[in-house]
């Protein structure tokens, strides 16, 4: 079939050196969580959406809105671009979706396109640290703020499909992985990505929020976890095994 996926614009967008963040659907929510939080947190505008037979044929209300899964924003700055989709993406299509949105990309002159992708790990992690999969010639802005090379991974879904895809129209693309909780939202985790991207790229993302969302969170996993000792000790008259929380 011809024209499988295709960008359409719905508003005017001047690109001004412009970095593209991509967040979907993969094994844990925090590409997703990243890329919703920046639209909210930097108010983005929507500027195109893709369409494709093989995304699913589904509306999403967002903000007071009906909108499609597959949307683009960009800042008013032209600087920080949010690529991002709340639905699973059929397999047979990623190569066509991906192509249609890197072509789309290239004549809009973006510098440069990161992946957002998580590490699942059961329970909440103690520890977060990012690693960067890119080319050679683009990690020292990021080993320079204590970003490790990942030594060896494998890029799966449409954020591999996309990094694939620009490697053959000599873009720059690379992803950023770090631990996240594959059983629940995990704020620590979209928080670690969103210190590296202030940090490299100078986006002044408020992440206020997020570090009151990670206070909470600890806490209340605390109080989860002193119940269930409490109760594993009136159970047993033994003190519990450490819980994966902590």
């Amino acid at each position: 079939m011809d024209n499988d996926a295709q960008v359409l614009e719905i508003d005017n967008f001047v690109s001004e050196d412009t970095v593209a963040i991509l967040g979907f659907v993969e094994a844990t929510t925090l590409g997703l969580l990243t890329s919703s939080f920046l639209i909210e947190q930097e108010k983005l505008h929507q500027v195109a959406q893709l369409k494709s037979v093989h995304i699913p044929p589904v509306t999403v209300f967002i903000g007071g809105k009906l909108r499609s899964p597959f949307r683009i924003y960009t800042r008013k700055d032209g600087k920080l671009m949010v690529i991002t989709c709340e639905v699973p993406i059929d397999d047979t299509g990623l190569y066509e979706i991906s192509s249609a949105l890197l072509d789309w990309l290239q004549k809009k002159k973006v510098r440069e396109i990161v992946v957002i992708d998580g590490i699942p790990v059961k329970g909440i992690p103690t520890e977060r640290p990012v690693y960067v999969a890119a080319e050679a010639n683009n990690i020292k802005k990021f080993s320079d703020i204590g970003v490790s090379n990942a030594e060896s991974a494998i890029i799966a879904g449409m954020g591999g499909a996309i990094i694939n895809e620009s490697l053959g129209k000599k873009m720059t693309a690379l992803s950023l992985m770090t631990l996240s909780s594959a059983d629940i939202p995990d704020p620590g985790a979209v928080l670690s990505i969103v210190d590296v991207l202030n940090k490299v790229y100078g986006f002044k993302v408020d992440t206020k929020i997020l570090e009151e969302s990670v206070k909470k969170l600890h806490e209340e996993m605390n109080k989860v976890i002193d119940q269930y000792n409490k109760i594993q000790e009136t159970k047993s008259g033994k003190v519990p095994e450490p819980s994966i929380y902590g």
